[in-house]
Formats: C-alpha cells, structure tokens, sequence
C-alpha cells in the first residue's frame, strides 16, 4: 500500500513540473533576466526592394567576422523580413519602398520614399495614404551634400506635410565602399553639423538621423543639444560596428542626455538575421535599465511619429 502512494505521489510530482514547464516562455533566459526588453519594437529604417540587393550576396563583415545569409529572390526577402518581424514584437516598420510591402501588412508597414521621387509625386502619394516617411534620403552616395540647393524642396516638403525626414550621414555601404562601390561617397559627407541652418529655417523639421551619423559623435551631441527636434535611430552601427564600439556610442548619446530621442533601426537590406542582431546589442547594454531599452526600442519612435494614446495601448496589449 505504501508503494501505491509513494508512486502516486510520484506521478503527482511528475505531473506538476510538466504543467510548469509548458507555461515557462520558449525563452526562459529572456524571462529571467529583468534587464532584457520583451515589449513591441518600432523599426525605423528597412528596406524593400523590387530586385535583389547587392547582387544576392552572402555578406561577411570585416570588422566582426560575421557572415550574413542573404534571401534569395525579392518574395524570400519580404517572407523572411516579415516572420523576423513577428517573432520579436516589431508592430512598426518604416521601410524604404515599402509600397512593395505594404498590402502584405498594411498595420506594420510606414512606406518611406526618398529624394529620387519628384517633390510632386511625394506630395500625391502622401494624399492617397502610402507615404509617411520622406526616406531613406541619401544623396551622399552621388556625392551631394545636404545644404545643396537640389534638397532644399524635400526639407519644405516634410514641413508641408508634417512628416519626418529621414536622412543618411556615415556610415555608408562596405568599408572602404568609395574605392568599388560609390566613388562619390566621403567620410567627411557625415558630419552632422552640416544641418544646422537647414534646422533653424525650419524649426518644425522632423528630422532624425540614419546611423546616428557614427562615428561623429562629439559634432552629434552639439547638433542634438542646440536642436531639440533632431532624433537618431540606430539602423546599421547595431550589427556593423564591433559590439564594445557600438555600445560606447551608444553610451555617449544617452550619458549626455540624450536617451529620449534615440530610435531603433535595422537598416536590414537583405540579410534578416541583422535584426535580430540589432536587438540583441540594445539587449546586452548593460549600462541601459530596461526602462532606457523601452525608450529606444518603442516609446521615442512613438512620441516622434505622433502614435495615438489608443495606438499605443493597442501595440502594448493594454486595451
């Protein structure tokens, strides 16, 4: 009788720790670790494309050593991007193209066009609804400068439309990119400080910067100290940069004061598994509370595009 209820009691036990392991997260070192952010992620900087970028080339970083696997057709790219998506809470993406994109998710997709659309067409597509960002502008690949005259229209047209304006400093394509890839491209093209009359002609400028201009930082916190509508997003220097490099910049930015206008971003091309990259550096920033980290990830992208009180909720499950 005795054996009965020890086996019993055993069956018991048994069952009871299998109950607690199907209602642990698939993630147990995630929901252990007070410090990693788990909540919705706004993405401010992606890309679609309508023909495969970089000639569908598998990319290995030279500063890390890290091969990227790259999707094969333009329909792997989206289908890739999309699941990326899904399994790390991103509700919001602004994605270069993104029309290309967007009837296969019209509530996560911000379609983004940049300077190579005429000022009129900008203007007609953000009439019918498929345009909310002006970007990724970045005609520092030609060379051109942004207080050349030719841009002047597009930096009126953000504040015509009261839209943001994202716009591309450094760093640009591969390493030593100049000398097989854009001929045009100069390192001193990404200095921040080139926006500071383009800022006080427009005060109401939307204007956040793509790659928080790295490694500009000194000329970066000036422009963000004397300009308090400037934001960064962090798309490319997340999963380029060596981890220690990126995370003293990043550390730069928020010890100064700054850690209310910094944005996520990917800058993902065609290598998905940069996003997850990109999360897991803001993730490992030991210096960031998990509040910072929330700051980053969603509530800074939130404030800057102006998310609804109820919008907001929704993206946090709090309705």
């Amino acid at each position: 009788m005795k054996k009965i209820k020890y086996l019993l009691f055993l069956q018991f036990l048994l069952l009871v720790s299998c109950i607690g392991e199907n209602r642990k997260p698939k993630n147990d070192l995630v929901a252990e670790d007070p410090k990693i952010y788990t909540g919705p992620i706004i993405d401010m900087h992606c890309h679609a494309f309508d023909q495969i970028f970089f000639g569908g080339q598998d990319y290995t970083n030279p500063l890390t050593g890290k091969t990227y696997k790259a999707s094969s057709t333009v329909d792997s790219l989206r289908i890739e991007t999309l699941a990326k998506y899904e399994e790390h809470n991103v509700v919001k993406a602004m994605v270069s193209k993104g029309e290309l994109w967007f009837d296969h998710a019209p509530e996560k997709i911000m379609i983004g066009n940049d300077h190579r659309y005429s000022v009129n067409e900008l203007r007609e597509r953000f009439s019918n609804g498929k345009l909310k960002v002006i970007g990724e502008v970045a005609p520092n690949y030609d060379g051109i400068l942004p207080t050349d005259e030719s841009l002047t229209e597009y930096f009126d047209l953000a504040v015509e439309l009261d839209i943001p304006i994202g716009y591309h400093l450094f760093p640009g394509g591969p390493p030593g990119g100049a000398y097989f890839f854009n001929p045009n491209l100069r390192a001193f093209h990404g200095k921040p400080l080139q926006f500071e009359e383009i800022l006080i002609n427009r005060p109401n400028l939307k204007l956040y910067i793509m790659h928080a201009a790295w490694p500009y930082l000194e000329d970066l916190k000036a422009l963000m100290y004397a300009h308090p509508q400037v934001y960064v997003e962090l798309g490319v220097i997340a999963w380029v940069l060596p981890r220690q490099e990126f995370h003293t910049f990043l550390k730069g930015l928020v010890d100064a004061g700054f850690g209310k206008r910094i944005m996520f971003g990917t800058d993902q091309m065609i290598w998905v598994e940069t996003i997850s990259d990109s999360i897991e550096a803001i993730n490992s920033a030991n210096f960031l509370t998990v509040d910072q980290k929330a700051d980053i990830f969603y509530n800074n992208a939130a404030k800057f595009l102006g998310f609804s009180v109820e919008e907001i909720k929704m993206h946090k499950n709090q309705l």
